[in-house]
């Protein structure tokens, strides 16, 4: 048995005269989970924000914006259709569809391909590129071409990492305000934190096949993103990982102690933001023993 780390993301920015999500109320936001193949575990609020747990990963729902993101084999494009069904695509500002690479891709129940279809006959108008290369990490990215202006300090900033060795666990320096986690049985552990109008989410597949752990937030800006993302790897201790940076500006290429930067990739949307995806390794110091594998159970 094995769990499937790499996370699918929508984002999605909608028009001031669309309804209020917050006021369509948690039935609502169960309907659009249970859609993608997951459910609600626990929720925590403040003026600005409703954060859910989720079995797999998170949904952040603010007035006129959300942010889920979904692990596992859900099938993230039916919670965005589920959402498009009820609030049409002409009441949005901006889409986006994000999907990176799995390590077990065989066992999903997509893949971006099938999901673009479903995509471009919602978003016409909308674009599809691949950061990275095919048979490396990467990250597939959908987004709607409307012209859109981010504000300045409309931030996002991912960090996805790959052979987690994490000296101790001290999440709370990582995320600031309101926290909701879970620990999940046998392994698995999930954190949401909510600040003002900020988020922080983490999750962490610990698992010797397919070990994967994730990092998102949009509270740090453009000069406090490399601090941060230091204080994560530096934590995580990952053999590998990937820096992923929506801002309104193209910020210099970060470098981290002890890690090569294998690739970087940027692309400028239509939408405003200037996307940058970043690849690091750390070096192999000596030969280590071949990985024992054996069949899995999907």
């Amino acid at each position: 048995m094995f769990f499937e780390g790499s996370e699918k993301k929508i984002e999605i920015i909608f028009k001031p005269s669309a309804p209020n999500l917050r006021s369509l109320g948690q039935p609502f936001w169960e309907d659009v989970v249970w859609a993608a193949g997951a459910k609600i575990l626990s929720k925590v609020s403040n003026e600005h924000i409703d954060a859910y747990l989720l079995s797999e990963s998170s949904l952040f729902v603010y007035d006129h914006y959300l942010v889920m993101i979904t692990c596992g084999r859900t099938r993230l494009i039916q919670a965005a259709k589920k959402i498009l069904t009820h609030i049409k695509p002409a009441h949005i500002e901006a889409f986006f569809y994000e999907r990176k690479n799995e390590v077990f891709p065989q066992y999903q129940p997509t893949d971006f391909f099938e999901d673009l279809r479903k995509l471009n006959k919602w978003f016409p108008d909308g674009q599809a590129v691949r950061f990275g290369q095919e048979d490396e990490h990467h990250l597939f990215l959908f987004s709607t071409n409307k012209t859109y202006t981010p504000a300045k300090d409309d931030h996002t900033m991912e960090v996805l990492m790959h052979g987690v060795k994490p000296n101790r666990i001290e999440i709370d320096s990582l995320v600031k305000g309101q926290i909701d986690d879970h620990i999940f049985d046998p392994i698995g552990y999930s954190v949401n934190a909510i600040d003002g109008p900020y988020y922080y989410t983490i999750h962490v597949t610990p698992e010797k096949m397919g070990n994967y752990t994730s990092y998102e937030t949009d509270a740090a800006n453009i000069y406090e993103q490399k601090a941060l993302a230091t204080k994560v790897v530096d934590l995580f201790n990952p053999t590998s990982f990937d820096l992923v940076l929506f801002n309104s500006e193209e910020v210099a290429e970060p470098m981290f102690e002890n890690y090569i930067l294998k690739k970087r990739y940027h692309k400028k949307l239509a939408s405003g933001y200037i996307t940058q995806y970043f690849t690091y390794y750390r070096p192999q110091e000596v030969a280590e023993e071949a990985f024992a594998v054996q069949e899995l159970d999907a």
